[in-house]
Order: C-alpha cells, then sequence, then structure tokens
C-alpha cells in the first residue's frame, strides 16, 4: 500500500483483532460483514483470536505478527485496557492504519483519557495512524468494503460521509433502502485521536468516486486547516456540514462586544460559510441536502418558478421559501402569456404557476410549464408541486422527466426538485422521479428547507497577502487580563492610520478645563479606571460638555462617584450610523473579523456579520450586505448615504492590521461614527497576548 488513506478503504488484507464466533459478539458482525457474498469484497480477511485456527471460514492466527502476509487493515474490537498493546502490534507487523471500534475511552470515564493517550503514543511511535477510538468503522463500496457496525451494505452512489456519531453511519444503510439514495463512503471519527475530519475531507476532495461530502461535526480540531481545506474542496465537489455541540456559554462573560457576539457556534457557521459550505440543522437535512446535491446541481440564484396543482400549498411554498431568503418572482408578461397558453381559463400563471384541477391535460401543463422556465433567464430553479393525482398519474411524473432531459440535451438546465404531497400509492412514481435524478421532498416545509441549503455560497477563493508582522509596541500598562488603557489603543490605532476623534488624557478638573478650551466643544469626559470595561453601563461617561466648567464640575463628579483617576476627553462626534468593527483570535478558527450595527444597542439587536480573517474589500462588502439593518447606509432621516467603497476598505484595513499584530488578543471598535464619506472611531477596546509588550 501506498499511503494510509489506500489502506483504510481498498485494503488487500483485513484484520479482525478481537474476532469471534460467537453469534452475540461484535468481532463476529465484523467477520461477516466483511466476507458477505452480497458485498463482494474480494480481499483476504483474517481473523486475529489467541487459540482458534479459522473463524467462520477465516483463517484465524494469534496475533498480527503472525499473519503470513502483510496486513493493510486492523479493525480492533478488544476490550480498552488491550488496546494499546493492540495497536504497538500493529506498529511491529507494519500494519499501516487501525481502526478502533472499541470504547471505554475519553469519552465515558476520566481513566479513559490516559488510557487513550497512551494509545496515541503508541500509535505515533508504530508509525501506525488510527482512526478512532469508539467508532462505527469504515465504508467503501465501490470495491464492496463494509468494515463497521452496519447490518448492510447502502447502495453504490456518490455520497461520502464523515460522521463523528455511529448511529448516521448506520442510518445510511436505511436511508439507501428507502429511497436508493446511493454512497461511495462512509466513515466514523469517534474520539479522533489522530485521523480527523480535514484529512478525510481533503482524502475525499480527491477521490472520483465522491460526487457529494456530508459532514456530521460533534467537534473541531483545528478550524482554521478545516475552513481552508473546505475553501479548496467546496471549489469542486459540494460540502455539507451539520455541526452539532455548539454551546454559547463560554461567551457569558466576555468583556468585549467583539466576544460576546462571536460565540462559538456564530464563528464555525461563519467560517464554513465563508468556506462555501453548505449548512444544515439536523441529520436529516444533512442527508436530504446531500442527496438532492447528488441529483441536482446547487441552486446559484435567489429565485424560484413553481407550478402546482393546488393553490393553496403553492402560496404557502412560497411564503417558506420566501421566509429562507429565496424569491417567488412574478413572470414577465411574454412568459406569462405563453404559459397561460397552455392553461385553463381559471388557472394562474403569474408564479406560482396553477393548474388548478383540470387533471386530463395535468401531464401536457407540467411538461410545458417546466420546459418554459427552464428556458427563460427569469428563474434559478423550479419546483414542481404533485399532491394527491397529480402525483398519482405517471403520465406527469414522466411528463417532468422528459421536460428536464429536454433541458439537459439544450443546455438549459436548472436544478428542479419535486414538492411531493402523496398517498404511498403514489410510490412508484416517486421512485421514477428519484431514479432520473429529480429529488422529492415530502411536503412544503422540507422542500423549502432543502432546496434554500442547496444554496451555492461563493468560497473564499484568494485573500489579502498578509503584511509584514506589526512590531510588537511598547506599552505603559495594562490589567491583569490585559486589556490595555483607551489612551494606548487610541494611539496605537493613529499609527496604523486609522481615523480617531480628537483625544487627551487628563489628570485633574483644571486640566480637563484648560484642554477641553483648546480642543473644540462640545467635548466628551470618560473615565479611566481599571477594570472598567463598559464605561456606559458603569455611568463613567459624561457627554455634551460645553464650557471649561462644565467640563470641570463633570471631571470633579466622576472623581467623587469612581475615585480618583484620569479621564480620557474626545471632542464629540456628530450624528451618523453607529457602527462596530471588531477582530479577535479564536482558539481554533484564528483571527476573526466582525462588524455590524454598533452603540449602546450592539448586544440587543445582535445584528454583525462574521469572517475569518484576512478580508479584502470586497468580502467586507459582502459583510455589509448580510446584515439586517444594512438599508441604514442608504441614508435615511435626511442623513447622507454611507460610502460604502470606504466603509469595506476600513473593515479590510483592520482585518489585515490584526493579523499582523501577532501581539493582540482583541479589537473593539464601537461606535464608529459613519457620516457620509467619514468614519470616525469614538471608542476602543483592545487586549494584547503578549505580556512583553507591558513595562
Amino acid at each position: 500500500m501506498t499511503n494510509w488513506q489506500d489502506a483504510l478503504f481498498t485494503p488487500h488484507r483485513v484484520a479482525v483483532v478481537g474476532a469471534s464466533g460467537t453469534a452475540s459478539k461484535a468481532g463476529t458482525l465484523f467477520l461477516r460483514n466483511l466476507t458477505a457474498v452480497e458485498a463482494g469484497f474480494a480481499s483476504e480477511v483474517v481473523a486475529i483470536h489467541p487459540s482458534a485456527r479459522e473463524i467462520l471460514g477465516c483463517p484465524a492466527f494469534p496475533r498480527l505478527a503472525a499473519v503470513p502476509e502483510p496486513v493493510d487493515l486492523a479493525i480492533v474490537i478488544t476490550p480498552p485496557a488491550s488496546v494499546p498493546d493492540v495497536v504497538a502490534d500493529c506498529g511491529a507487523a507494519g500494519v499501516p492504519v487501525a481502526v478502533i471500534i472499541s470504547g471505554g475511552f475519553a469519552e465515558s470515564w476520566p481513566g479513559g483519557v490516559a488510557l487513550q493517550r497512551e494509545v496515541a503514543r503508541t500509535a505515533a511511535a508504530g508509525r501506525v495512524r488510527i482512526l478512532g477510538p469508539n467508532c462505527f468503522g469504515v465504508i467503501n463500496t465501490a470495491c464492496g468494503l463494509n468494515a463497521s457496525l452496519s447490518i448492510g451494505l447502502p447502495s453504490r452512489g456518490g455520497i461520502s460521509l464523515v460522521t463523528q456519531s455511529g448511529a448516521y453511519g448506520m442510518a445510511a444503510f436505511s436511508r439507501s433502502v428507502e429511497d436508493g439514495t446511493g454512497f461511495a463512503k462512509i466513515v466514523a471519527l469517534g474520539n479522533k485521536i489522530d485521523v480527523d475530519e480535514a484529512e478525510l475531507l481533503e482524502f475525499l476532495g480527491r477521490d472520483p468516486e465522491t460526487r457529494v461530502i456530508a459532514m456530521l461535526l460533534e467537534s473541531i480540531r483545528d478550524g482554521r486547516r478545516l475552513f481552508e481545506v473546505a475553501a479548496a474542496v467546496s471549489v469542486q465537489k459540494p460540502v455539507v456540514v451539520l455541526k452539532t455541540g455548539l454551546h454559547p456559554a463560554a461567551q457569558r462573560a466576555a468583556a468585549s462586544h467583539t466576544a460576546a457576539l462571536s460565540t462559538d457556534a456564530a464563528v464555525t457557521f461563519a467560517a464554513l460559510r465563508q468556506a462555501g459550505v453548505h449548512l444544515v440543522e439536523d441529520g436529516l437535512a444533512l442527508l436530504d441536502v446531500a442527496a438532492s446535491l447528488d441529483r441536482q446541481p446547487p441552486l446559484r440564484g435567489r429565485n424560484v418558478g413553481i407550478i402546482t396543482n393546488s393553490g393553496g400549498t403553492g402560496v404557502e411554498l412560497t411564503d417558506l421559501l420566501e421566509a429562507k431568503g429565496l424569491a417567488v418572482p412574478a413572470l414577465s408578461p411574454g412568459l406569462q402569456a405563453a404559459i397561460a397558453s397552455v392553461l385553463p381559463p381559471h388557472g394562474s400563471a403569474v408564479n406560482p404557476i396553477d393548474v388548478t384541477t383540470d387533471w386530463q391535460r395535468f401531464a401536457r401543463m407540467y411538461k410545458f410549464s417546466v420546459q418554459a422556465l427552464m428556458n427563460s433567464g427569469e428563474v434559478d430553479a423550479v419546483v414542481a408541486v404533485l399532491l394527491q393525482r397529480s402525483a398519482l398519474m405517471p403520465e406527469v411524473s414522466e411528463a417532468i422527466i422528459a421536460a428536464y432531459e429536454g433541458a439537459r440535451q439544450r443546455g438549459s438546465l436548472k436544478p428542479i426538485h419535486v414538492c411531493w404531497v402523496a398517498p404511498r400509492a403514489a410510490d412508484a412514481n416517486r421512485e421514477k422521479l428519484l431514479a432520473a435524478g429529480i429529488p422529492c421532498h415530502a411536503w412544503p416545509a422540507a422542500t423549502a428547507a432543502i432546496l434554500a441549503a442547496t444554496g451555492l455560497h461563493p468560497a473564499w477563493s484568494s485573500r489579502p497577502p498578509l503584511a509584514a508582522s506589526e512590531a510588537i509596541p511598547f506599552l505603559s500598562s495594562a490589567d491583569d487580563a490585559g486589556w490595555v488603557t483607551s489612551a494606548a489603543a487610541f494611539s496605537l490605532l493613529q499609527q496604523a492610520g486609522f481615523h480617531v476623534t480628537p483625544w487627551a488624557v487628563v489628570a485633574e478638573a483644571g486640566q480637563a478645563a484648560a484642554v477641553a478650551e483648546k480642543m473644540q466643544f462640545p467635548v466628551v469626559l470618560k473615565a479611566e479606571r481599571p477594570g472598567l470595561a463598559h464605561k456606559t453601563e458603569a455611568d463613567a461617561v459624561r457627554l455634551g460638555l460645553s464650557g471649561g466648567r462644565a467640563v470641570a464640575e463633570a471631571f470633579e463628579g466622576l472623581s467623587r462617584r469612581l475615585g480618583a483617576g484620569p479621564a480620557l476627553m474626545q471632542r464629540q462626534a456628530g450624528p451618523g450610523v453607529e457602527l462596530v468593527v471588531g477582530a479577535r483570535r479564536d482558539r481554533s478558527f484564528g483571527p476573526i473579523v466582525m462588524a455590524g450595527l454598533g452603540g449602546v444597542w450592539i448586544e440587543v439587536l445582535e445584528d454583525v456579520a462574521l469572517r475569518l480573517a484576512p478580508i479584502d474589500a470586497d468580502e467586507a462588502r459582502a459583510m455589509l450586505d448580510e446584515l439586517k439593518g444594512h438599508k441604514l447606509f442608504t441614508g435615511v432621516r435626511g442623513r447622507p448615504p454611507v460610502d460604502g467603497v470606504r466603509l469595506a476598505r476600513l473593515i479590510a484595513d483592520l482585518s489585515q492590521w490584526f493579523c499582523a499584530a501577532a501581539w493582540l488578543g482583541e479589537v473593539d471598535l464601537n461606535p464608529i461614527i459613519a457620516n457620509g464619506d467619514e468614519f470616525t472611531i469614538v471608542d476602543v477596546r483592545m487586549r494584547v497576548i503578549d505580556r512583553s509588550t507591558i513595562a
């Protein structure tokens, strides 16, 4: 074997360590799966057993070293305490990869953590790649390999499934039996002490038998690595991901808005979407969307054309699609006239196209409407609703298939899906549609959700070059958590070329009054005290101060309230749209950048967009377009429109500067006042992670 991936998926010889002839044992199931005649696995299977010479027709040996020919793949089903020795035997025998089915490691009890580490050390020493432990196994339908807990081999097809849940590996077989969904490879990660999701995704991206990759991930080992691989693979073939186990509790006590709003879940979803991945919310959707993408191309726009024999169902589907961000636009007068020519007088060609209950003409009307929508440039996908009678009539399904095949031949093909609302008596017609490559989804809600999830997100095909690392600055002070003073933060921003409102640090009331006279009224005073993260909540800000006396009194009032200490004075910014731009280093995904609507309501509105950094101005502009409040940028209530080009450039510049400033852990610019083409940074929070920057 040239590499461990070939040894895993196309082994010439498989050894089952812990094999048994007892019907109730897992070792027996694996031997039966590997030798099942109907599976067609042609490679040799051997059993490792301390005393037997043959089990279920397979030659048995007391240990791996006793097998006369090289073993490519070891399936380990022994008690957990014995697994380190088995892995050592694999290394001694030159076995390149072992799949550890056994549980009882880090997933189940404290002692299992140490045992799992021992397995990892032993494997590394013996140069054995490990899948698992505590995993379902591996399937490759192309060669008939079923080294798994599945009771059967699913149909051969183009979907490869990577899962941390063995249940979904077994569900693949059930799904295949149910509707013929075909799989290429199925592999379970288990506790992934070695082989992880990024490695498997990279391999499946190159695998010619895999057309769609579906992944169920409970955890992600290296988020940045997964992002890089997913961005490369999703350009070649669809990648569908269900991420489970997301808990925001770790961010509840976050000291900055950027940290509070960029939770593990938010960062994970943003990163995967940025990489071009199709995201789903549950296991059924994972298989549904993967199966749809195996049959049909991804949706490359928002506009959907609907054909239905039920006006009510068409309206419901329209509502559901638009709730998912898609559109059901009225068709042009010319297209409406063409479609109306085949409809009864009481039909509708607007969109949804309602063929009504004229069932004798169903086949002709469905075929013509599908063809017309496919040939038009007015929709990006077609949904045919088959409800009751239309679903029961074989000629209707055949007409849709004929229209679909015609569009394929003419090169006008668009994704087509069927919304299926029918009794079991119509199943034969549904199977015809599936066999022709047309997905069928039960009821409008599933149809809308699946079609929306097939939408194409452009992958991050390029990134701006990283600037040279910023020199580490020398900062006068920071608190125990690394948060620097506002003065130091503003100074750093100015040095980096960002526009901040004029500011000064004042230490007593008289100085404050004198500085204010030179700064231009009105001014703002903000108390500077250690550990004072959110000044508004602490009543540590005084706005709209005009005149030296007012400034002095405000300074004295802050001192009485908060104790003696300096204050930051700033010229008060004028009105405008309040924005937030921030960045932080995620422990798994690395540098991220956030942008959205800011000010004191930021964590109430939660209207922000996230990206992995660095980004360019085009990606920053896409972030702004995602915001629910993006219409504020067009100019409202007499305010000038915000210069989106310059704002995008500011976001991109911050992302690139932050990535180069490796000593920075977090920066939070909130608010930035946007007024036309002017952007003024009014407040900043900044945290260093390199303590050598602090005196």
